[in-house]
């Protein structure tokens, strides 16, 4: 992550606009003193940087839920702060920043149709079949910035108009997505050996997946490690409504470096694809959150949320890590949704009005998300 040290930071009197990026507040930490968070909006991101005081000088970085924020962005939020630094260091020179206009917004998500590939890593075969078909929509699902940064780049430089990235856990998305898509392509995923409950490949994520495809769409999983494929297999044969075809070292046009290299080395390669033999029931719900209108308060204390144990539902899990205050609102750190993957955001909570908002947008509206958002804005009303 980008970041930078200073010695002494003096920044001008907030709200304050420059080079694109409006500096909107710093949020002092009710819990540790020594750590604020500022408050950024530019034209494509809303997101937060985290500024902790340290011994001898002040830290300045991304702040953990900014990790989707492309990497040019945060680098020029702070290379634009550090000029209002003495004795500045750290790792700012500025990358090249590509078009935002193919990185998928959900709010607009209205395909009739789509393909959809999860971890594409370089995107060579996600390109190339937006590139032999162009009738089609492909959206590639990622969560390394910097893989999602160069795909979007060579959708620039090949005027690819049908092809959308997006920033996301796939284990979440895949609950809410509408039951549209032609086929789910899953190549080389990481097999975990050791965590198996962190694969993309659970009993969960298998009825998603099989729930949001149209009559004859396809699953298709390629992969080099013969044990992530015979749990894959195993986990096909446990559904209830699933038709699976299996190869070894089936032959393929398009080939990234990583499998090229692993052919050479004749390693195997196994391929499993499956269909789903029933239709689809999959709820056409609202991909993001319904927000409230309003979270009055009670006469809420800070230090009864931060001091608060995490709540753990049924399904759910509620963490509040800070509370940080910039005059009438309030910045709440959270982690929440499933605990298996848990997701980090900040909220921003006007007290006086009552207005929630999600700084960087609104999560997914996963039964684990949204019962965890329920669970906090009651926190907030009741004490």
């Amino acid at each position: 992550m980008p970041h930078f040290y200073a010695k002494e930071l003096a920044t001008p009197p907030m709200p304050f606009e420059e080079q694109g990026f409006k500096f909107c507040y710093e949020a002092q930490s009710l819990r540790d003193p020594r750590v604020s968070l500022i408050r950024v909006q530019h034209p494509s991101s809303d997101f937060c940087l985290l500024k902790i005081v340290q011994q001898g000088g002040v830290l300045c970085k991304g702040e953990k839920s900014s990790r989707p924020i492309p990497v040019g962005i945060l680098q020029h939020a702070l290379e634009i702060l550090s000029h209002y630094g003495k004795q500045v260091r750290g790792n700012l020179a500025l990358s090249h920043c590509p078009s935002q206009a193919f990185l998928l917004d959900f709010k607009h998500f209205n395909f009739e149709s789509f393909y959809l590939e999860i971890g594409f890593g370089s995107g060579r075969f996600l390109l190339q079949k937006a590139q032999a078909n162009p009738e089609n929509i492909y959206i590639g699902l990622e969560v390394h910035t910097p893989s999602i940064e160069q795909v979007l780049r060579q959708i620039e430089l090949l005027e690819l108009k049908n092809l959308y990235i997006a920033h996301a856990d796939a284990r979440t998305l895949l609950e809410v997505l509408p039951p549209n898509c032609e086929g789910l392509d899953i190549h080389f995923p990481v097999p975990w050996p050791k965590h198996p409950n962190r694969r993309i490949f659970t009993p969960h994520t298998l009825e998603n997946m099989l729930a949001i495809l149209r009559p004859k769409g396809e699953i298709w999983l390629r992969t080099d490690s013969l044990e992530y494929f015979k749990s894959s297999l195993e986990l096909a044969l446990n559904a209830p409504t699933c038709q699976a075809t299996i190869a070894k070292n089936a032959p393929q046009e398009v080939v990234s470096k990583y499998e090229a290299r692993w052919v050479r080395q004749e390693k195997d390669i196994y391929d499993l694809r499956l269909q789903s033999s029933a239709k689809s029931v999959h709820p056409n719900l609202p991909l993001l959150l319904p927000m409230p209108q309003n979270v009055k308060p009670k006469g809420v204390k800070a230090s009864s949320l931060w001091q608060k144990k995490p709540i753990i539902g049924e399904d759910y899990f509620l963490n509040i890590q800070d509370v940080l205050e910039y005059e009438d609102s309030w910045l709440l750190a959270v982690s929440l949704g499933d605990v298996r993957f848990p997701l980090n955001k900040i909220l921003c909570w006007d007290r006086g009005g009552g207005g929630l908002e999600y700084v960087g947008g609104v999560p997914f509206n996963t039964k684990a998300q949204r019962h965890a958002h329920e669970a906090l804005c009651a926190l907030l009303q009741e004490v």
